[in-house]
């Protein structure tokens, strides 16, 4: 049987905004502290006032350089505890000090990287204002009607005294116990109890660990509801909204005490809750009652009762707080036919199920694919694998449909309503096009020989698709070719009935990493938006150019020229130079693309991509967001990059600004560059 019961937190530990001054040891002594109680079984409420401690501490240094060095890496943890965190044993005052320090943390830009913090404060607001009219004496939502019970973090506890084992042998017994007074309350209403059960218990989420018998009463309640559901009773138990208890329960009934203190200490968590009504142990209604008063000293309209239970038959006779009512007949008739319709239910989805599959094994048109960093397997529109392909891919990538799309192509190439497969071999060279049955259609490969100033170009050439088009009346695969040995690469398109190459090159002088097809200024003439990066130039690039038939050249150096082609009219084409860190790191010949970081933001019409720190290190360094009209440039700061650089330059390594600033990010935008009419202009110039 299954019963469900909600952890109540509380932490007496205040929340206070350090104002004396502490130097960089001292930090990193808060640090390690904190790190330690983070590994530890704390619950989310009882980490966010570990955490929080902390943040006061090091923003009241009002230190730039240690408010960025000492709280990056806690943020994502300070972010889960604030959404998990709820209306649970915080007085009000506290609860503002903490929307307070969260706005002040967000006000330092120290959540920038982080969607939804706005909400995330609002939800703390929303917190606020529910516990401050429950205070008030004020209706707020129904609770929903569960055995709750309160349970003490360790701090607020002065001693338990108890090891693992004995701890596990108490909880343990206390459940047994439980168990045995359910049953026997069970059996004055069940005719027969079947005399083994297999029962589960669950909680609706981990809140923090019991140590106690405290749970008891709860318990044994949760115990009679779910028997009395399982064997269908004449009788129905439900336990009233709002209501927590606590007190074990021996083996005669009897509700146990847990002490003075724990007691007190849990009525005033009960009272900054949502909880109306507080089940207490009949010995320690008197102490729970003069802590209410002390409470209710400051909020006198806060409404919470306290009732004082000796045993399970004084909590059942109670019907303020357990309803008990007789099931009608037609309620047990119908759950009694359901019970016994198990077997004609199950034939019956049997039956669907034997049709799904006949139909799903029938199907063997191409629909999807998925890839598990080796194959590539082959899938009809019901998920069954038709069949599958090598095709190695780093599993990380493997997951990524904006990377795999280059590599993998279902469509239907040839309109006869059966879907073909276009997948990259596996030596990266050749696009191969299968028919449904893993037959052969077509293969290409590209083998263009070019030159420039510096060097005459083999024709080794990695093969991506980009995307398919008709253009001209052809049904067309646009597809990416990357030189091996050195520079070139080229945008082309094929047709995607056979194969074979169609009019129109776009080469460039730089690997092009990610493109998409797309009609930038609505003129019903696509063109195609991209970046990679420039060899010439020894920087990232960001382009758009219109597709027409023509071969082209983009742009660069005369060295790094490709020759013979005319040079390419340009929508757009922006140099993204190397940062101070880039140049600090060696062997960055240009920015580091981040791979598969290009998107188009339609929402918010513009196109998105990162670098990253080095071909060694994945993690983001600086976000380009580029608007719709091709001028405007964003720029968004990893948090990782700004605590590294900040480091570097705290330590006089780099030169200031600081990383998250306004002003380092205007000194990386004065070196962005346009083209125009045939020469790089900075922004000011493209008027």
């Amino acid at each position: 049987s299954f019963f469900y019961v909600l952890n109540i937190i509380i932490i007496f530990i205040t929340i206070v905004v350090i104002q004396n001054d502490m130097n960089i040891i001292q930090l990193e002594q808060e640090r390690i502290k904190l790190k330690e109680k983070l590994t530890s079984q704390y619950s989310a409420q009882a980490r966010i006032i570990f955490l929080s401690k902390y943040f006061g501490k090091v923003l009241s240094t009002k230190n730039k350089n240690f408010i960025n060095s000492f709280l990056p890496e806690f943020i994502p943890e300070y972010i889960f505890c604030l959404k998990n965190y709820t209306v649970t044993g915080m007085k009000p005052q506290n609860l503002e000090l903490l929307i307070e320090q969260a706005e002040k943390i967000k006000d330092n830009g120290l959540t920038t990287s982080y969607q939804g913090f706005t909400e995330v404060i609002k939800k703390l607001k929303d917190e606020l204002e529910k516990l401050q009219r429950i205070l008030r004496g004020e209706a707020t939502e129904s609770v929903e009607s569960k055995a709750y019970f309160p349970l003490l973090e360790e701090e607020a506890i002065k001693e338990t005294g108890l090891t693992e084992n004995e701890i596990e042998e108490k909880i343990s017994e206390q459940v047994k116990l439980s168990w045995i007074n359910a049953i026997r309350i069970a059996k004055q209403y069940v005719n027969r109890v079947h005399p083994f059960h297999e029962v589960i218990i669950s909680f609706d989420k981990k809140a923090g660990f019991c140590k106690g018998n405290s749970l008891g009463t709860a318990l044994t309640l949760s115990f009679i509801e779910e028997i009395f559901r399982t064997y269908n009773s004449p009788v129905s138990i439900k336990v009233g909204d709002g209501i927590a208890f606590t007190g074990g329960m021996n083996e005669i009934g009897n509700i146990t005490n847990t002490s003075n203190d724990i007691i007190k200490q849990k009525t005033e968590l009960v009272f900054f809750s949502d909880i109306s009504l507080f089940i207490v142990p009949k010995n320690e209604e008197l102490p729970a009652n003069e802590k209410l008063i002390e409470l209710k000293q400051e909020y006198p309209r806060r409404d919470l009762r306290i009732i004082g239970i000796e045993d399970l038959n004084d909590l059942l006779n109670r019907r303020n707080i357990v309803e008990i009512k007789k099931q009608p007949v037609i309620v047990r008739t119908g759950k009694f036919v359901k019970k016994n319709w198990i077997s004609a239910i199950t034939t019956f989805l049997l039956a669907i199920l034997f049709a799904y599959l006949f139909v799903m094994d029938f199907d063997d048109n191409p629909f999807t694919y998925t890839l598990d960093g080796r194959y590539a397997f082959i899938k009809n529109k019901n998920n069954k694998v038709l069949w599958r392909k090598e095709k190695m891919i780093e599993p990380d990538l493997a997951k990524l449909s904006r990377h795999t799309k280059q590599y993998i192509l279902i469509a239907d190439v040839n309109d006869d309503k059966r879907n073909e497969v276009l997948i990259q071999n596996t030596a990266g060279n050749e696009i191969i096009c299968y028919n449904y049955d893993k037959k052969i259609i077509w293969k290409h490969s590209f083998e263009d020989l070019v030159s420039s100033e510096r060097e005459t170009l083999n024709s080794e050439y990695s093969v991506y698709m980009l995307d398919t088009l008709k253009f001209k009346n052809k049904k067309s695969l646009y597809l990416i070719s990357k030189n091996g040995p050195s520079f070139a690469s080229a945008i082309y398109r094929i047709d995607v009935t056979n194969g074979k190459s169609l009019p129109g090159t776009f080469w460039a002088s730089g690997h092009i990493m990610d493109c998409i097809i797309k009609d930038i200024d609505n003129d019903s003439k696509p063109e195609i938006v991209g970046a990679g990066y420039e060899n010439g130039y020894e920087d990232l690039v960001f382009f758009a150019y219109e597709i027409d038939t023509l071969t082209k050249s983009r742009p660069t150096t005369n060295e790094y020229l490709i020759r013979n082609f005319p040079i390419s009219e340009m929508k757009a084409y922006i140099r993204f130079p190397k940062s101070d860190f880039d140049n600090y790191e060696e062997g960055n010949r240009t920015p580091q693309y981040l791979i598969s970081s290009f998107i188009n933001n339609y929402k918010n019409k513009k196109f998105q991509f990162a670098t990253r720190f080095s071909s060694r290190n994945q993690d983001v360094q600086i976000g380009y967001d580029v608007s719709y009209n091709l001028k405007d440039i964003n720029i968004v700061v990893g948090s990782d990059f700004r605590v590294v650089r900040d480091t570097l330059v705290a330590h006089g390594l780099l030169n200031p600004p600081y990383t998250d600033t306004e002003e380092y990010k205007e000194l990386l935008k004065s070196k962005i560059l346009y083209w125009k009419n045939g020469k790089w202009v900075k922004k000011e110039e493209l008027e």
